[in-house]
């Protein structure tokens, strides 16, 4: 019995990997190409401007190692807390006019990833 709900398990996943609408997981260096809804990673960086609710937030975003472009960000939502210039954040939305118009963003908390000294 066990056997059989775990072959019903991997069968499920299987086809949710598959057919299921998943959305591309990228960071701003391999967007280029990519086009519809993608989930993009990356490190706030500043200038922040605007409001989010009317003209839209801006900022730009770069991978989290660092070596990559900034892409301009035009973000509409609401703002989390812990959003700042040098945070990372995940985005929701699609590249339009050479800027990346997200609808979502959520934060890393990078402390909750790092190990402390004497733990």
């Amino acid at each position: 019995m066990a056997l059989a709900i775990a072959m019903l398990l991997a069968v499920f996943l299987l086809y949710t990997a598959v057919v299921g609408n998943s959305t591309p997981v990228l960071q701003p260096s391999n967007l280029a190409g990519h086009t519809g809804t993608v989930s993009l990673t990356g490190e706030v960086i500043g200038p922040v401007a605007g409001e989010s609710h009317t003209t839209g937030l801006t900022f730009g975003l770069r991978d989290i190692s660092g070596k990559s472009q900034t892409i301009p960000i035009n973000f509409h939502g609401s703002v989390p807390d812990l959003f700042k210039v040098g945070r990372h954040v995940n985005l929701t939305g699609a590249m339009k006019n050479g800027t990346f118009v997200a609808t979502d963003m959520t934060t890393k908390c990078p402390s909750k990833y790092t190990t402390t000294n004497g733990s």
